[in-house]
């Protein structure tokens, strides 16, 4: 049986002693043991391999989940993984086996022990009985007696299981153990433990009713040291009496992870930004900065643990950079246009080494500042995040100085979205190749002259290609600098030159305009007219049209239906 995931879980349930006993009693009462884990302690090198060849062997529902050459380290490997059947010798180094089975007794009241030792005098066998052992096997043991004795440790299990039923821990209610019991379960969802029947099965033991065709996953940090846990969960909990069909886990002391589910997507949306703004309002004098990462919306209970790890990967990443904001994890390219603004370590270094850079000698300056004493940094993904920030920064500012007009915002946001800086930060490979894409591009900046730049009649057949073909979800930068035979990268600096405005500018204000049209003439759910417009994600429709007017798409409809 495995309790922890991880250290943070295991040090967040230690804590309270109650929680610990709630989970184990539905474990080892409620839960059905599908494998009898079993582990071997035993300092003999051959005998240990001995015993593990002949429990991977035996038929039926076991399984070895570890082994150590001592006590000390059993201990500690057996508190992660917590066996359900212990086979120990006694005499052995740093730990012996008398201190390790009380030890285990104590953290593992269903445990069943099985002594193997070369001594069977009547002082052990009288020590072993006052410890609750519940087998003594004398060496060399025969195969046939250690499966037997492992199948009769398994019989008493279920034995036991039986006899206590569904009987509650002393000074429980029922009440406190729902509530603890769906936070561990809360746990299992976000970290993938059970597959989809394992856990529609514990939802009907809990009472609890999140079927739903859209789930949403919010994980927030709290940048507050020595916060108070009690006040934080409190105001959790009395935010989330406002907002229904949300339910948190903490993670930590410091981090929280919020599940929304519905069947309306937009409805879930704007209830998970309703409680992360009560929240933030609440908190306002304890913990000023809480930085939140928001997932896509997903449609399966299977799906959520990846929407998880996507946004808990991604609050690492921008924790530092971006504090204090509410990001979403499909808009990775505004992320980076808002980051941009702020100077990072590497911006200085980068900008001199490409004042007298040459576009044919890109590779050699890549090596040079891999082999500087800064190389060793981008062992971080963090480090190496904030090095294309930097050059992403250092070229809209070269950009900008082609032409004077451009929004540097708007470029930023086009070129972190054109290279996807978030995923290029995820290796060395994928930063070296996406540094070199936006230091040509830098180059390229700087030698054009926009006074130079003939290629009205290029972009007014790029601007009709956009026009009717927006609402393609397909269409991208890419997509228009192939249809007027231009690369990528100097397309993207052509038009913007030209028209005064980046390429994903300029296609999202044709997507608005739109959408605003078919939410006043029309009674079109929200995620058709996302669809029809060119958004494969209703959620981050609604998301690119507040950003745009200040409102969603539905309070927009209904002020426009009203007037």
């Amino acid at each position: 049986m495995i309790l922890y995931t991880n250290e943070n879980d295991k040090k967040n349930i230690h804590k309270n002693s109650k929680s610990i006993k709630i989970v184990i009693w539905y474990i080892i009462n409620i839960e059905v043991v599908q494998v009898y884990q079993v582990f071997v302690v035993e300092d003999e090198l051959l005998i240990r391999q001995s015993i593990r060849n002949v429990i991977e062997k035996m038929p039926g529902p076991f399984a070895l989940c570890g082994e150590a050459s001592d006590g000390e380290m059993a201990l500690a490997m057996m508190q992660d993984l917590m066996p359900d059947i212990l086979l120990t010798d006694i005499r052995m180094p740093f730990l012996d086996g008398f201190e390790l089975i009380k030890n285990c007794k104590a953290m593992m009241p269903w445990l069943k022990v099985v002594i193997i030792s070369g001594f069977g005098d009547f002082e052990s066998a009288q020590k072993a009985i006052s410890l609750g052992v519940d087998q003594y096997l004398l060496k060399p043991v025969r195969q046939a007696d250690l499966i037997k004795v492992v199948e009769e440790m398994a019989e008493r299990i279920e034995k036991d299981k039986a006899a206590r039923g569904d009987t509650l821990p002393d000074g429980l209610d029922e009440e406190e153990v729902l509530k603890v019991l769906q936070q561990h379960f809360m746990r299992q969802i976000i970290y993938g433990e059970a597959d989809t029947g394992k856990l529609l099965e514990r939802m009907q033991r809990l009472k609890l009713d999140i079927m739903r065709t859209h789930y949403l996953v919010a994980v927030s940090s709290f940048d507050t040291p020595n916060i108070d846990h009690k006040i934080l969960e409190n105001t959790v909990t009395l935010a989330l009496n406002e907002t229904r069909t949300l339910m948190y886990y903490f993670n930590n002391k410091d981090r929280m992870t919020i599940l929304a589910y519905d069947n309306d997507a937009d409805a879930m949306t704007e209830r998970v930004y309703r409680f992360l703004a009560i929240l933030r309002h609440e908190l306002r004098d304890i913990c000023p900065v809480i930085t939140t990462v928001i997932s896509n919306d997903v449609r399966r209970l299977g799906e959520i643990s990846e929407a998880y790890s996507t946004a808990y990967g991604l609050l690492k990443t921008v924790s530092s950079i971006a504090a204090g904001q509410v990001i979403n994890v499909s808009d990775t390219a505004q992320v980076s246009a808002n980051i941009v603004q702020k100077n990072t370590p590497f911006y200085d270094s980068f900008r001199k080494k490409l004042q007298n850079a040459d576009v044919k000698n890109i590779d050699d300056l890549l090596d040079e500042i891999f082999q500087s004493p800064e190389g060793e940094q981008f062992n971080s993904r963090l480090m190496r995040y904030n090095a294309l920030i930097a050059l992403v920064k250092i070229a809209v500012q070269m950009m900008a100085r082609a032409n004077p007009n451009i929004d540097e915002k708007d470029a930023a946001a086009e070129l972190s979205s054109q290279f996807d800086i978030l995923s290029a930060a995820g290796s060395k490979a994928g930063f070296r190749e996406t540094a070199k894409g936006l230091i040509q591009k830098a180059l390229t900046a700087r030698q054009d002259d926009s006074g130079e730049i003939k290629y009205h009649h290029v972009i007014s057949r790029a601007e009709a290609y956009v026009k009717e073909n927006f609402c393609d979800p397909n269409i991208s930068l890419i997509s228009a600098a192939n249809y007027v035979a231009m690369s990528a990268a100097y397309f993207s600096t052509v038009f913007s030159q030209t028209t005064g405005r980046s390429f994903i500018s300029y296609l999202t204000e044709l997507r608005i305009e739109k959408a605003k049209e078919l939410l006043t003439t029309t009674n079109m759910k929200l995620a058709d007219i996302a669809l029809a417009i060119g958004y494969s994600e209703p959620n981050y429709f609604s998301h690119v049209f507040r950003k745009s007017e200040g409102i969603t798409p539905k309070e927009y409809r209904n002020r426009e239906g009203r007037s």
